[in-house]
């Protein structure tokens, strides 16, 4: 998963990806099976006025992009997927409090670090 850009005006995962991303990732924490695409609808609608299809297009983008994984199951109606996050909200955190650090050290230098060590 790569982490081009934080949007600090903005708070919570929805600061490093859209809010139906974000939206899908908490359901993907939310337990340890992988989810089927009807599940994450069933989650995301209670929050979202959002359609199944958009869920469906959404989670194979994410998977493009690395944010999920998924595997594929023989059903009675055919082939379906089951995904799961493919990082941890722990994860993505140290992630995202690496590569902040390594910008403000690259761009401020050591006395940005040591702001943080003073104030932390």
């Amino acid at each position: 998963m790569e982490l081009s850009k934080i949007n600090f005006d903005k708070k919570g995962l929805n600061s490093i990806v859209g809010g139906l991303e974000a939206d899908i990732l908490e359901c993907m924490w939310n337990g340890k099976e992988k989810k089927t695409c009807r599940h994450v609808y069933d989650f995301v609608k209670k929050k979202n006025k959002v359609a199944y299809t958009t869920i469906s297009v959404t989670l194979d983008r994410m998977y493009s992009r690395g944010l999920v994984e998924r595997d594929i199951e023989k059903g009675k109606g055919g082939l379906k997927y089951r995904y799961g996050a493919k990082i941890t909200r722990d994860e993505l955190a140290n992630r995202i409090s690496k590569k902040f650090l390594d910008f403000l050290k690259g761009t401020f230098g050591e006395p940005s670090i040591a702001y943080l060590r003073k104030n932390l």
